[in-house]
């Protein structure tokens, strides 16, 4: 909003002072020279800004990382008793990290008048890290306010859909989801169809491989595909997307019992 008062106020003056000396066509010219380039010198401003917060998140989230790569060594070299708690001091050190990272996004609040489309994107990236630490409730709310436009957002958005038992959710798929292509087509279309043969309905499931299976070669996809368009329902997995697939809190991993305390860090 601020960026458009001030290259609008900056390109009037300009185009009148111009209108007076050159004439109305130079004038108008001047006007929307004067506001594009006002706007860009705003623009980088205000990009470096956010870029500079951006990397101070990144920071927070690896050094979360790095500290419970360090425990887990520890627990490793000394195998505790309880490897519940174990695990409980895990995933605490991740949410820990994911708690000061959200606390940081207060950061950009100051430059959401410079940029109108920065506070959808920040809801969308506090949104996943409330996701993260399964505060759907706060997730529900923020997915009103968001950009989905990234694979994650869109699976997450699914899977509150799905949760909710939400009538809508075939419909926001064929909208927003179904035309995706690649790495990001084959994850959101094969969580789509995870949530399809759960609720009993293997002839969409099955519809949706075969679409992605066009815009994308990827091998989960491809297998998954295989399986379901002859019967094999089930022995459809969606393992094969590691993280990208139990980051959404559909499925737990199957792991052996001396790698129980490892954790992942979305």
């Amino acid at each position: 909003m601020y960026t458009l008062m001030i290259s609008a106020l900056a390109g009037a003056a300009i185009a009148v002072i111009t209108t007076r000396d050159l004439g109305l066509g130079w004038g108008i010219f001047c006007l929307f020279a004067t506001m594009l380039i006002v706007q860009l010198l705003i623009g980088l401003a205000i990009r470096r800004k956010v870029t500079k917060i951006n990397l101070e998140l990144q920071r927070i989230m690896q050094n979360g990382q790095a500290k419970a790569n360090r425990q887990l060594q520890l627990f490793q070299q000394r195998p505790p008793g309880n490897l519940r708690m174990a695990q409980q001091a895990l995933e605490k050190i991740q949410f820990d990290a994911v708690r000061e990272a959200l606390d940081a996004t207060k950061r950009f609040e100051p430059y959401y008048r410079w940029n109108m489309l920065l506070k959808k994107q920040i809801n969308t990236m506090k949104m996943q890290l409330r996701f993260q630490l399964r505060e759907y409730a706060a997730v529900d709310e923020l997915l009103k306010h968001c950009l989905l436009l990234d694979a994650r957002s869109l699976a997450i958005k699914l899977v509150r859909l799905y949760k909710q038992e939400d009538p809508g959710l075939d419909r926001f798929y064929e909208k927003k989801c179904r035309k995706l292509k690649g790495e990001d087509g084959a994850l959101v279309a094969s969580t789509y169809a995870w949530i399809k043969l759960h609720q009993n309905e293997p002839a969409k499931a099955t519809a949706a491989l075969v679409a992605a299976r066009k815009l994308s070669d990827n091998q989960t996809l491809v297998e998954n595909c295989d399986r379901l368009v002859n019967g094999r329902y089930k022995h459809f997995s969606n393992a094969g997307f590691g993280d990208q697939w139990y980051s959404l809190y559909l499925e737990e991993p199957k792991i052996k019992p001396q790698r129980q305390m490892q954790q992942r860090m979305y």
